[in-house]
């Protein structure tokens, strides 16, 4: 198995791929390296983890044409390389092209369960390519799945990274709760930095009053080299947050209206802090806010800070 050459294609954003993780780190123990074809950011980012030996940009040009009537010929050169391709992908015309270049069909996998299915994006993920003959029942488990080991210098075990942003502002807890946090923190003797990401430029404005220092890493492979150089997270429900847990942060993710579990960030110390409501998660059931979102409101600042000092001096 280990002499063949596998391809993964993930359509998905940096969340989606992360929980994607254990899924090719079983994949990659019994095959070796593998190829991803996805965002280019997101590529760069599993050749720096070591979970890519090499990676294709699904956004350049010439990939287009597997969504058309002809595909590339250098595309189909290319991917008659692999043994095996695994599409992570809702998309049935993507496959069907891969498949009129590929010597076996293709593996394709949903890259999320149906909405109304509260099992884990990784299990479902793992249940997949175990169905697929890919895997053996036994490794299809998140909890067997192994975790970097955090190499290079050791973290500030008092630098304590907090992410106000999130991709949908539905997921943002107020910047204010933040503040407190970081207040909390200062008073405990710790050292709280903001981070942002590069589509999170509108917060600037909003922390900079209070904020002692904001970091804006350029990249997912910037974020990452932070992220190991800190010693706890804090954050909301989001990539950054995935990033941080997979990395092995002891980390508070703060959730509103989606479902974590479905979406809970995979690591060896991480704490979701969402209010006990009655209300279903409603991010990916209803596209609009609904008119009294206590799932974010009714989150606390001294209840985040209960959370991470649980995770952090376990």
């Amino acid at each position: 198995m280990a002499d063949a050459k596998l391809l993964i294609i993930h359509q998905g954003a940096i969340g989606d791929f992360i929980l994607a993780f254990p899924a090719v780190i079983r994949l990659q123990a019994r095959y070796g390296s593998i190829d991803v074809l996805c965002q280019s950011q997101l590529g760069k980012l599993a050749g720096f983890l070591g979970l890519a030996e090499k990676w294709h940009p699904l956004e350049a040009a010439r990939w287009a044409s597997l969504f058309a009537d002809q595909i590339d010929p250098k595309i189909r050169a290319l991917l008659a390389l692999y043994d095996k391709i695994i599409l992570f992908s809702f998309s049935d015309q993507l496959e069907e092209s891969v498949n009129q270049v590929a010597d076996r069909p293709v593996c394709r996998i949903p890259p999320r369960p149906p909405v109304h299915e509260r099992i884990h994006v990784a299990q479902f993920l793992l249940d997949g390519i175990y169905r697929c003959g890919l895997i053996t029942e036994a490794d299809a488990k998140p909890d067997s799945v192994p975790l970097p080991v955090r190499g290079g210098r050791p973290p500030n075990r008092q630098k304590i990274l907090l992410h106000p942003g999130a991709g949908s502002i539905r997921k943002r807890w107020p910047v204010a709760g933040f503040f407190q946090v970081a207040a909390l923190l200062e008073n405990d003797g710790l050292k709280p930095e903001f981070v942002l990401g590069p589509a999170e430029e509108i917060l600037v404005d909003e922390l900079q009053p209070q904020a002692r220092l904001v970091h804006t890493p350029g990249n997912l492979i910037d974020l990452a080299v932070l992220l190991e150089s800190a010693g706890g997270y804090i954050g909301n429900d989001s990539g950054a947050s995935h990033l941080a847990a997979y990395l092995g942060l002891p980390a508070v993710v703060i959730f509103g209206p989606a479902d974590p579990a479905r979406w809970a960030p995979l690591g060896r110390a991480v704490s979701i802090v969402r209010p006990g409501l009655q209300c279903r998660p409603c991010l990916e059931t209803d596209q609009a806010n609904c008119d009294d979102p206590q799932c974010l409101s009714g989150t606390s600042p001294q209840k985040v800070i209960e959370a991470f000092c649980k995770v952090y001096s376990d």
